[in-house]
C-alpha cells in the first residue's frame, strides 16, 4: 500500500461521525453531563470515556470492531459515552495519565475513574469489563490492592498468570499508585510471576509491554534492554534474552503480603 492511499485512509477515518453504530458519543465529559435528562440528578449515569488519535490504527479497530458489535450496543443506555482525541485535549490525557493508545476510562456519578482498561479490547471482553465495572466498581488503587492480596496466596499456574497479567494493566493504566507495593510484592513472590512478564512482553499492547518490561527491570535489576517500541522481531530477541536470563536466576521463593501505601514494614 502507498503512502498516498494510506494517507487518505486516514484522512477519511478522521472526517467520520462521531458515533459509532447506535452510541453516541460525546466530544466532552462536560458535555456528556449536560446531555442528561436530568443535570445535577444524585443517580448520574457512568460515563464511558475512550481515548484515542486519528493516527492510531488500533483506536480505528476499536471503533469499528468493538464499538459497533451489538454486543456493546446493547449496552449503550447504561453509559454516557465520550471520545477523547489524545492529541486535541492534551490537558485532559495528562490529567488522566494516558501513556498508550487506545484507552477506556469507566467513570462514576462522581466522574471517578472506577475502571481502566488500556490497550484494544475485542467485543467479547469489552462487555466484560463494562459489567464488571457496573457490578463491582473500584478505584484502580483498591483494585490493585486486591490483586496483590491474591498473588500473595496459593494459586494455580493459571490462577497466578492470570492475576499477574491483571496487576500488569493496572500498572499500565492511568493510576499508579501502589506501584511500590505491587513490585515489592512481585519480587518476593518468585520466578513463576517473573516468567508471566517475560511473556506479557509479546503482548499486542504497548502500554502492557512497558509495564511489564519496566516491572522486570525493577525487581530483576538485570541489566537487559527491552524497547517496547521496536519491531516485533526485535522484541522477541530482547524477550528472549529475558526468558534465558529469568531461567538461569529463580530468584527468591514464598510470596509477601503486600501493604498499602503508608504501612510499614516490620
Amino acid at each position: 500500500m502507498t503512502r498516498s492511499v494510506i494517507a487518505t485512509i486516514v484522512a477519511f477515518s478522521a472526517t467520520l461521525p462521531l458515533s459509532a453504530g447506535e452510541i453516541s458519543f460525546h466530544p466532552t465529559i462536560e458535555a456528556a453531563r449536560e446531555s442528561e435528562a436530568v443535570p445535577g440528578d444524585s443517580e448520574r449515569q457512568p460515563i464511558v470515556l475512550a481515548f484515542g488519535a486519528a493516527w492510531c490504527a488500533w483506536c480505528r479497530k476499536m471503533e469499528v470492531d468493538t464499538f459497533a458489535d451489538e454486543s456493546v450496543e446493547a449496552m449503550a443506555d447504561r453509559f454516557l459515552w465520550v471520545r477523547v482525541d489524545a492529541d486535541e485535549q492534551a490537558e485532559l490525557s495528562a490529567r488522566f495519565r494516558v501513556s498508550g493508545l487506545p484507552h477506556t476510562f469507566v467513570l462514576n456519578g462522581d466522574d471517578r475513574i472506577i475502571a481502566s482498561r488500556p490497550g484494544y479490547t475485542p467485543p467479547e471482553e469489552f462487555v466484560t469489563f463494562l459489567n464488571e465495572a457496573l457490578l463491582n466498581p473500584q478505584p484502580p488503587e483498591d483494585l490493585l490492592y486486591d490483586l496483590l492480596l491474591q498473588l500473595a496466596e496459593e494459586q494455580s499456574p493459571d490462577e497466578r498468570r492470570e492475576t499477574v497479567t491483571a496487576i500488569v494493566v493496572q500498572l499500565s493504566g492511568s493510576e499508579r499508585d501502589g506501584r511500590d507495593a505491587a513490585l515489592r510484592t512481585m519480587a518476593a513472590t518468585g520466578p513463576d510471576v517473573w516468567s508471566v512478564l517475560v511473556e506479557l512482553l509479546a503482548d499486542e499492547r504497548l502500554a502492557v509491554r512497558a509495564a511489564s518490561a519496566g516491572t522486570l527491570q525493577a525487581i530483576a535489576r538485570a541489566d537487559i534492554v527491552f524497547d517496547p517500541f521496536a519491531p516485533e522481531e526485535e522484541r522477541l530477541q530482547q524477550s528472549e534474552q529475558w526468558r534465558t536470563w529469568v531461567e538461569k536466576n529463580p530468584g527468591p521463593t514464598g510470596n509477601a503480603a503486600p501493604q498499602k501505601s503508608g504501612e510499614v514494614g516490620t
